[in-house]
């Protein structure tokens, strides 16, 4: 192996040293964005905020797509020696050619998943009048903070609670009067459905 590497021009040694590390790399970000370990838009804007903002600069030039472009550049850089082109200038215009194809490829896909992702936001208004259960107790009167768990939008989800009146303990069924910020406002679901009748 070491006799096959010293075998290879200077230029054919660093497109192949950076085609296996920037690899390697891609790799590791495959596997810890496949098992939830890392996110897959982490260094990129995500969310309602994104979503609205559209595309900027700060979408190119990001550690993925440096990672994707590096790969795509060795590689083709290789690719083009193995095709005969010897010349500096053609082997990097070869390689950025496929290192940039795989960089938009890379935003085309992240693209759709964000996307993806919008469409499927969760808006905490269609909680209010839902019926809920308290996993975490919720103190009185906005002194402190609870979870609640709550079937919005076909899913059943968990939330950060309060409510303005007496402490509910766990298990306790309760509605949701309305929303503050990220948190829930709830009731006691007995209290409320005395109200009613």
């Amino acid at each position: 192996m070491t006799e096959w590497f010293d075998s290879l021009s200077g230029i054919e040694q660093f497109l192949f040293s950076t085609g296996v590390g920037s690899t390697l790399i891609f790799a590791i970000q495959f596997f810890l964005t496949l098992f939830g370990i890392m996110d897959g838009d982490s260094d990129t804007d995500s969310g309602d905020d994104a979503a609205e903002e559209g595309f900027s600069l700060g979408d190119v030039f990001t550690i993925r797509n440096g990672v994707s472009f590096l790969m795509g550049f060795s590689w083709g850089g290789l690719m083009a020696y193995d095709w005969g082109l010897t010349h500096v200038l053609l082997v990097a215009f070869v390689g950025f050619v496929i290192g940039s194809f795989l960089v938009g490829m890379n935003m085309l896909l992240l693209f759709a998943i964000s996307k993806l992702k919008h469409e499927g936001n969760i808006k905490l208004v269609n909680a209010i009048d839902e019926e809920a259960t308290v996993t975490l107790s919720i103190p009185p009167n906005r002194t402190g903070i609870g979870k609640v768990r709550v079937p919005i939008q076909g899913r059943l989800k968990e939330y950060h609670a309060v409510t303005d009146g007496e402490a509910l303990g766990r298990n306790t069924p309760v509605i949701v009067l309305d929303v503050s910020g990220s948190q829930l406002i709830v009731g006691s679901y007995q209290k409320h459905a005395g109200d009613i009748a």
